[in-house]
This record gives C-alpha cells, sequence and structure tokens, in this order.
C-alpha cells in the first residue's frame, strides 16, 4: 500500500461524502457534511481538504479550516475508510494538517475532541495539544467537548 495525500479536487467529494457517513453515522450525525458542503470547501481558497490516496482511490481526509482574524487554524475533522482505518494514515493526514499551518504561517491550530474518545485523547496530549476550554453538552448524545490547541510554533520547532 502507497498512500499519498494530496489537496482534495471536485471530483473528490462524493467519495467523502462517503467516508463522512461512514464513519460519523452514529453519534455524531449531527455534524455530518454533505456532497455539497464538500464541494463548497474544496472550491474555497483559504479552507483546506486534504485527502489520503491509495492509488486512484480516495480512503480518508483531514479538513483544517482557517480563521485569517485570529491567525488560526481550526482542524475539523479527520475520517479514514474503516476498510484503511489502523494503517497510520490517519496520523500522516493529522501531520500534513499540522505542516500546512506552518506553511500558511498560523499562530495556533486547535481542535476539539469528544470527551470519552480517550485513545485521541492520549494521543493529542502526545503531540503536545493542551485543553483550553471545554463545551458542556456539545454533542447530540450529552458528552462535552475539550478544545484543545497547539501553537504552529511548537509543531514547527521554532518554540
Amino acid at each position: 500500500m502507497t498512500v499519498l495525500i494530496r489537496t482534495a479536487e471536485g471530483p473528490d467529494c462524493a467519495r467523502l461524502a462517503e467516508i463522512e457517513e461512514l464513519c460519523f453515522r452514529d453519534g455524531y450525525s449531527d455534524k455530518m457534511l454533505s456532497r455539497e458542503e464538500f464541494r463548497d470547501l474544496v472550491a474555497d481558497d483559504v479552507n483546506q481538504v486534504l485527502v489520503a490516496t491509495d492509488g486512484a482511490q480516495v480512503c480518508g481526509y483531514a479538513l483544517l479550516l482557517v480563521e485569517r482574524d485570529e491567525n488560526a487554524g481550526y482542524f475539523d475533522s479527520l475520517a479514514i475508510d474503516p476498510q484503511f482505518q489502523g494503517k497510520g494514515i490517519g496520523e500522516d493526514l493529522f501531520k500534513a494538517v499540522e505542516t500546512t499551518c506552518v506553511q500558511m504561517k498560523l499562530g495556533v491550530l486547535n481542535l476539539e475532541i469528544k470527551e470519552n474518545n480517550y485513545t485521541l485523547l492520549k494521543r493529542y496530549h502526545r503531540f503536545g495539544y493542551k485543553c483550553f476550554q471545554v463545551e458542556e453538552a456539545y454533542y447530540a448524545d450529552g458528552w462535552s467537548a475539550l478544545r484543545m490547541r497547539k501553537t504552529v510554533a511548537a509543531i514547527a520547532g521554532t518554540e
């Protein structure tokens, strides 16, 4: 398996919506992106949709929303087709988003995580992210969201 990461293109949007459905229909369905929303994001000049491909097949994506007025990136979502999970693709996409933030000269990268997602919480701590806010009962099932942050200088190794 040879995985490449690139910027998403218009023809990828149907597959991105399919991956979204596979990964988020249980517990996150109120926050899922549609094919049309992906199309708008891919066409956007500021926000970044990165895809991981194995040959011609899109096997995952990461979405970076950019808030220029705050000099911040927001790691909105990452999803890997269940057939491709456990192969390091998610971590590759995560690192690609961090690299994109460095290239865009953003100040911080923010993300949020469901408070009971202990596996990802541990990983984000290991990557140097710190919790800065809790949004109580944020998700439809009543769980809270933890908002986490890392400076881009720390990502670039200049802090």
